[in-house]
């Protein structure tokens, strides 16, 4: 870029400003400042981008109230009180809740507005053409987690796993995931977790529902890891830790889930399949499976059958949340305004996700 500017005939104290303005109008150098300009522009977007804030911008040009961060180390989702949060997962890389699986945080929400509720999200982008955002914003303590599984992982003991990456090819990767995942954020910062198919439908009793495992049928041989509260440090976070780093089946379902947790405390609290009070360990309870499975996986039927004022009153005083099983459970009808089970429960516990969904909707 070769070009003169003549400033000799400008008063001397007018002759740096005249150099400028001449320098300005040539037109390659105007090129130059708007490439500038625009990559400035691009680099800022770029940072906005990468710390979530685009998201939560988002969402309030949207009108949205709801409260979204990105997942940083040591930042706002590992906070003083996140023993206390109640959090969930969504692995599958969608951007989105669906309905059944909004109606089961707005449940939690709306039962325990003192308690933080955290949903991660791990999509790249979160998806604001379905209502599940407007509905949970009706709730001041969800907050939607933006997490980049990579950096989740990274400095963990699980990430080696992670960025080896066997678990890709694995017909069950989401369930994996999740597995894997529930287990890190327990370790990262504690807390409640409780897979995206409850039904939440009293006040959890944290005195109760404190540093618990869950038997998942009535027989009582098998512990689960769909609902579980564990304070961060506890040490049962480190047997699962440990376990997890040095057993990985790519083929096995439930290996790293209810087989895994059985197996630990079975191992480390001496606990007898079918035997609860086997249990010889003090900081952890077992809980029997009414408390949040009283309609069982075998039976998952009933939830899509009419229901009894004898059945609901027997979960309302036994239970705290009623497991859907989507695994099996997503293909039926779930008919909002009909006297199924599961519509009665959703009409009560989260009336927000009714409101704006359908008459008639899957999962």
């Amino acid at each position: 870029m070769i070009f003169q500017c003549e400033t000799s005939i400008v008063p001397f104290g007018w002759q740096g400003f005249a150099y400028v303005s001449c320098i300005w109008r040539h037109r390659n150098v105007k090129k130059v400042v708007t490439v500038f300009t625009l990559m400035a522009f691009l680099y800022v977007t770029l940072l906005l981008i990468q710390n979530g804030y685009d998201e939560q911008l988002r969402a309030r040009n949207l009108g949205l109230k709801i409260n979204i961060i990105k997942w940083v180390a040591a930042g706002d989702a590992e906070g003083s009180d996140s023993d206390r949060r109640i959090f969930f997962h969504e692995t599958s890389g969608r951007g989105d809740l669906s309905f059944r699986q909004t109606c089961t945080v707005e449940s939690a929400a709306r039962h325990n507005p003192d308690r933080p509720i955290q949903v991660f999200m791990t999509a790249d982008r979160l998806d604001y053409s379905s209502p599940w955002l407007e509905v949970l914003q009706n709730y001041a303590n969800v907050s939607v987690v933006v997490t980049d599984p990579k950096s989740y992982f990274a400095n963990t003991p699980l990430e080696r796993w992670y960025n080896q990456g066997e678990w890709r090819n694995s017909l069950h990767k989401t369930v994996h995931l999740s597995d894997y995942m529930r287990v890190l954020t327990l370790l990262k910062g504690g807390g409640m977790y409780m897979d995206l198919d409850y039904v939440t439908i009293k006040r959890l009793d944290e005195k109760q529902l404190w540093n618990f495992i869950l038997f998942e049928t009535g027989d009582m041989k098998l512990l689960t890891n769909s609902v579980v509260h564990l304070e961060r440090g506890h040490r049962l976070i480190d047997e699962m830790i440990q376990r997890l780093v040095k057993y990985y089946d790519p083929n096995e379902y439930m290996w790293h889930g209810p087989s895994m947790i059985s197996h630990i405390m079975s191992r480390t609290c001496a606990v007898k399949r079918g035997q609860p009070e086997s249990n010889n360990c003090t900081d952890v309870r077992l809980l029997p499976h009414s408390y949040f499975a009283p309609v069982s996986n075998t039976e998952w039927q009933v939830l899509f059958s009419n229901a009894t004022d004898e059945t609901l009153a027997q979960l309302k005083n036994a239970s705290y949340g009623v497991h859907c099983w989507s695994g099996k459970s997503n293909g039926e009808h779930l008919k909002v305004h009909s006297n199924q089970l599961y519509a009665v429960l959703a009409r009560e516990h989260c009336p927000h996700t009714v409101a704006l969904g359908s008459a008639d909707y899957l999962a």
